[in-house]
Formats: structure tokens, sequence, C-alpha cells
């Protein structure tokens, strides 16, 4: 299984999911809108989910924490980085 992350640009970052059965393949599954969350117990993924009446969240998707901790990583290491300098030699 091949796992591949896409970062999302915004007032809130946010990375998809690309799930393929191996490198160079499409994917068969993509979760879309995930998050890096900082807790007292460490960083973990957020999943999608909604905020119910009750202000609890219902999780658009589970995962094993073993997944869950190789998609923190791959997000970890793949996270743009907020210091990059876009050059200011603009052609127009």
């Amino acid at each position: 299984m091949h796992i591949d992350i896409e970062w999302r640009d915004g007032k809130y970052p946010s990375f998809n999911v690309h799930i393929a059965s191996k490198e160079g393949k499409d994917a068969f599954l993509t979760i879309r809108g995930c998050k890096i969350i900082e807790s007292e117990k460490g960083s973990f993924v957020s999943f999608p989910a909604k905020k119910m009446d009750d202000g609890k969240y219902f999780n658009h998707v589970w995962s094993s924490k073993q997944f869950n901790d190789h998609v923190l990583e791959l997000a970890m290491r793949s996270m743009p980085d907020a210091t990059t300098k876009v050059s200011d030699d603009i052609p127009f």
C-alpha cells in the first residue's frame, strides 16, 4: 500500500490522504480535510468530523493507531515550511 499526503493552503491548513495499492497507481481512496492536532498527549491526525448539537464530534473516518501514527509521520515530513520564501523576482 502507498500513502501520499497532499497539503492544502488556507486559513486552516489541512491535507488530503491518498491511498493506492502501490506507488505510481491511482488512489483507490482519498480522505479529505485531515489536520494535525496538538494535544496534551501529543500530536495526532484529526480525520474529518462533524460537530453535533451536543458539542461532541461525529467522526467520518476511524483508523487504527498504527495507521494514524504512519499518516502523522508522513504529514509531518511533508508539511510545507512556513519560512519558505517566495522569490521576489516576479516577471510582471
